[in-house]
């Protein structure tokens, strides 16, 4: 049944960033609709929000844009692409009486970000911490071809190099063979002053699945495929949603235009290592090593130079796409590394919930 129309109007405030401080922010009226008790927002009026107007996209999708940006949304799926890059949304797309609706959550902590990329003045980046996943006794996916926390690493150390040469300070959770647990990797983090957090995974799954995925962790009261429990304390979001979507947009793309790889898209996620974070931060899975083609790829020095030049391209360009006067690029000359080793296996950030249940050594 249609879901029943709110009568109030939801405000929806939205930073332009347009190169100059202070800009003036820009008010969007949109009226909601509530379907299966999730606030919608009509993609009419949204369009008009933007000045998009309909265009040529994704076959099988319905595409709006302005410029260069091309926005495809099909009904009843939760994919969403910006210039075919892939997006999942926390909600499927609804279709009402001829028009379509998308949830006022996607709007708000994936869409807006993602076309309007900012900070929140929480002041410029000056350190990437790089979490190598795994390690030690936790060798997380194991093929003939590779093992993960190998690969995690090779990644890892090739990209504190680059980032050092971009002029970036480096915190390397592990520059070695040895285990952290995922709480003392999210302490390091958020210990960090001025920092942004990558966490560097490779996947595993059938003979046949490829491919590269970047994970940001779930809005608030969103429901998630990756998670553990569906306690009412695993719904928390954190204050950098925003930052999040950004990140992952940035790295995500260079990985997909540059080794041309399946794109299995940005997804929301409730992985112990981003659920408490008080950073920007990403998780990334740089290719299947149960894959024949693809795990002979990820364990190769140069493929993995590859990814690690990619995560690195995409860094620079999310300070660039965010820099605002309180955010800018980072300082020149050669930086800095340092490897930070917890002896603490928890973090609670202020005014962040902690996510609920056990920690595990998978992410």
């Amino acid at each position: 049944m249609p879901g029943h129309r709110r009568r109030n109007w939801l405000v929806m405030m939205m930073c332009v960033l347009l190169g100059t401080v202070g800009q003036a922010e820009a008010v969007g009226k949109w009226m909601t609709s509530t379907f299966d008790g999730v606030d919608y927002v009509r993609l009419t009026d949204v369009w008009r929000f933007y000045g998009f107007s309909r265009k040529q996209g994704k076959p099988g999708y319905v595409s709006f844009g302005a410029g260069n940006r091309v926005v495809s949304l099909k009904e009843r799926k939760q994919d969403f692409y910006m210039n075919n890059y892939r997006y999942i949304l926390s909600y499927p797309v609804q279709e009402r009486d001829g028009e379509m609706y998308i949830s006022a959550t996607d709007m708000s902590k994936l869409v807006d970000p993602v076309l309007r990329p900012r900070l929140t003045g929480r002041g410029k980046i000056t350190t990437v911490v790089i979490d190598p996943g795994h390690g030690g006794h936790d060798a997380g996916a194991v093929s003939a071809y590779a093992r993960e926390k190998d690969c995690n690493l090779a990644v890892g150390l090739k990209l504190r190099d680059k980032l050092r040469k971009a002029g970036f300070k480096v915190v390397m959770t592990r520059d070695r063979d040895f285990f952290l647990t995922l709480g003392e990797r999210v302490a390091i983090a958020n210990r960090t002053p001025d920092s942004l957090f990558v966490s560097i995974h490779h996947n595993s799954g059938r003979a046949g699945a490829s491919g590269i995925e970047t994970f940001t962790l779930a809005p608030h009261g969103t429901t998630s495929p990756f998670a553990r429990t569906r306690r009412s304390e695993d719904l928390a979001g954190n204050n950098q949603d925003s930052e999040n979507i950004a990140l992952a947009t940035a790295v995500h793309a260079h990985s997909i235009r540059t080794t041309s790889a399946i794109d299995r898209g940005i997804q929301r996620a409730r992985f112990s290592v981003l659920c408490t974070i008080r950073r920007p931060a990403i998780l990334f899975e740089g290719g299947f090593v149960t894959n024949p083609q693809e795990g002979s790829k990820v364990s190769s020095s140069s493929y993995q130079d590859t990814l690690a030049q990619c995560i690195c391209d995409g860094i620079v360009r999310y300070i660039r796409n965010t820099r605002t006067g309180s955010a800018g690029h980072p300082r020149t000359g050669g930086g800095s590394t340092r490897t930070m080793y917890s002896s603490s296996g928890n973090a609670r950030s202020n005014g962040v919930s902690a996510a609920g249940g056990s920690q595990s050594s998978i992410r």
